[in-house]
């Protein structure tokens, strides 16, 4: 298992996988100065993802282009299971009592709880 993303990390990683492939240099110009981040920042924030298998890079004319080595709704997946296995100790208890105290869902959302919701009692059904 990787070691999950920082939050800046996360921010970049989304911004390579929209733009791939891409070099340490677009991506400072492009998000790390509109941003406040120097290009030495990108560059070692870019180089810990690669370490940490998030990125691929490639050496293309003598430059360094990056590419998503993992696909962004795999990390964040990865991401809400480990919120849930440490924060929450796998209970989706908090997470169904936040949502009906503070969130509005979408139509499209709250047919993705209906499914899924389906899908937990249909696996109960097949269990007895």
């Amino acid at each position: 298992m990787r070691p999950p993303p920082a939050d800046r990390e996360l921010e970049i990683l989304g911004y390579v996988a929209d733009h791939a492939p891409v070099s340490t240099r677009e991506v400072a110009e492009r998000f790390g100065e509109p941003n406040g981040l120097a290009r030495t920042t990108i560059a070692t924030l870019m180089e810990r993802l690669r370490k940490k298998g998030y990125l691929t890079r490639r050496r293309k004319e003598g430059v360094y282009r990056y590419s998503p080595r993992v696909a962004q709704a795999d990390v964040l997946q990865d991401l809400v299971r480990q919120f849930f296995e440490r924060t929450l100790g796998g209970s989706i208890s908090p997470v169904i009592a936040y949502l009906t105290r503070t969130q509005e869902i979408s139509e499209e959302e709250a047919e993705q709880l209906e499914l899924w919701l389906e899908d937990v009692r249909a696996r109960r059904e097949g269990e007895r």
